[in-house]
């Protein structure tokens, strides 16, 4: 459906009490916006807080339960993608969509190729002029002959930008636009969004990041949970204040003591020691620079940070997955920094990755064989150069009947478990030895209410233990009701430290959202 150009509209874009369930998991609520004409518009909020189905409802990938979706002060049924290219939106994903092995002035033209002659040939001086007249309009220069996947990554989004401009973009959707980008390439982008408010396109900007939106946006609202928790004149608020919202909309006096103090073994050695480490970006991450920390033998240790902030390098580095720049990383005092997986087991560490599926588990291997991953070699499972499958099948069942993990056979795909009980299942695989370390990464994702009971048990009686943990963890609730102590983690650094036996949960949220230091 085209749509007039809307110039008097109050609302560019908008929706009004949109509902949108997957089973039983309500992904938005009740979701009500207005998004203005030539503003920008930030949208804030947790990872699961229903930012992305947002997205997508006004992108039309998807279809809302209930409520309606607002163009130009019009409810719009917006029932597919190309009805939003025709009402004006256009979107710029996290992960861009230029085709790499095609110049960057194909990739501007892909799909809507100008043509002219009898033969409808493309024209390509036309595509050449049209993006010309686009690039400078914003004061950006491009090399049109380059090879997309040759091109900086910040080259890359103003074309995806030109090319939505080209096409009649109004309302420019962008979904963590600076997540990729250093610092004066975040400042150039600002001033491209300003100049194109201007000249009066609407900016819809999704982010983590409270001081770049606060710096940017004219508007913001806060998702939570699915529901619009808060929304304010950027001038009218300030970003403790959007902080408070994010988090949970607690009193920001409000102090909530970590449990469990009284039951830590914790003791003075360090069990794992990290010292000015460095290490390239996973991705559109952030690379790691000068990690300093420690968790003492005995004491569960949290790190908290909103997602693509160096937790997984991090992780990686830990655990033998990617090689640091630079620094060391010591466990029980040994020097692991450049050691072999095999090598990092037999010292103690465990390791309970974030991505169960495709790293924790193999899913067409059996129930036993995933249980006992690692330990082929160990006894009593390998005796001399031969696999003894008796001892094998009953260290598996041992594992499995410790962790109250359900299944029917041992020899069954591992994938035919719920999705709690292949959780549980890696758990059974890397505490049966008794790790020295535990790094465990986003323990309870995908996992029920039972299931995350569950998991937090098996955590506490591994800590009971004497053994040390590492938790990874975006879900701040979960860090602090676990943690003996609090790291937090920003733009690749640790970025402040909750040691006391009380952690204030919106001081926390605010470091992880702005990457600032407080008493926390």
């Amino acid at each position: 459906m085209d749509r007039e150009r809307g110039d008097g509209a109050s609302v560019r874009l908008g929706a009004v009490g949109l509902c949108k369930a997957y089973g039983s998991v309500q992904a938005n609520r009740n979701v009500s916006l207005a998004v203005k004409p030539q503003e920008i518009h930030a949208i804030v909020g947790e990872n699961g807080a229903g930012k992305s189905t947002l997205m997508r409802l006004l992108q039309g990938v998807e279809q809302p339960d209930a409520g309606e979706i607002i163009v130009d002060d019009a409810p719009c049924r917006m029932s597919s993608p190309r009805q939003a290219f025709a009402s004006g939106i256009g979107m710029i994903h996290q992960e861009f969509m230029l085709a790499p092995d095609l110049t960057l002035l194909e990739n501007l033209v892909l799909g809507d190729e100008p043509v002219a002659g009898p033969l409808a040939r493309i024209d390509w001086n036309a595509a050449r002029d049209s993006g010309g007249a686009h690039a400078a309009q914003a004061g950006i220069e491009v090399d049109w002959d380059r090879k997309a996947g040759t091109t900086p990554v910040h080259i890359q989004q103003y074309v995806e930008i030109i090319r939505l401009l080209r096409r009649g973009t109004r309302v420019l959707i962008m979904d963590e636009p600076t997540s990729v980008l250093a610092p004066k390439q975040v400042e150039d982008l600002f001033d491209l969004l300003r100049k194109l408010r201007g000249a009066g396109t609407t900016v819809l900007f999704i982010s983590h990041k409270l001081k770049e939106v606060m710096a940017l946006a004219d508007r913001v609202t806060v998702m939570r949970r699915g529901e619009v928790a808060f929304t304010s004149s950027v001038d009218d608020s300030t970003v403790s204040e959007v902080a408070h919202h994010v988090v949970g909309g607690l009193d920001l006096g409000r102090r909530t003591p970590t449990t469990r103090k009284s039951s830590s073994r914790a003791v003075e050695e360090p069990a794992l020691e990290v010292a000015g480490l460095y290490a390239p970006a996973i991705d559109r991450s952030h690379p790691l620079n000068g990690i300093d920390m420690f968790v003492r033998a005995g004491e569960i240790v949290g790190l908290a940070g909103v997602s693509g902030n160096g937790q997984s390098e991090l992780v990686e580095c830990l655990v033998g997955l990617r090689k640091p720049s630079s620094g060391q990383i010591l466990l029980g005092g040994m020097d692991i920094t450049y050691a072999t997986n095999r090598q990092r087991r037999d010292e103690g560490l465990g390791y309970v990755s974030a991505d169960r599926r495709h790293e924790g588990l193999a899913l067409d291997a059996s129930i036993e064989i995933n249980a006992i991953a690692g330990s082929q070699r160990r006894k009593p499972i390998q005796r001399g150069k031969i696999v003894n499958l008796g001892a094998m099948r009953r260290t598996a069942a041992d594992r499995l009947t410790k962790l109250d993990v359900r299944f029917g056979s041992l020899r069954d795909a591992v994938r035919s478990l719920s999705g709690g009980n292949q959780q549980r299942t890696v758990f059974a695989r890397e505490t049966a030895t008794d790790p020295t370390l535990l790094v465990v990464s986003q323990p309870t994702r995908g996992v029920d209410l039972r299931g995350i009971a569950a998991i937090h048990a098996i955590l506490h009686s591994i800590r009971a233990k004497g053994a040390s943990i590492l938790l990874v963890s975006e879900e701040l609730e979960e860090i602090i009701e676990l943690s003996d102590r609090i790291y937090v983690i920003a733009d690749g650094r640790i970025v402040g430290e909750a040691s006391s036996g009380i952690a204030d949960v919106a001081i926390l949220g605010q470091m992880m959202l702005t990457g600032t230091a407080q008493d926390a």
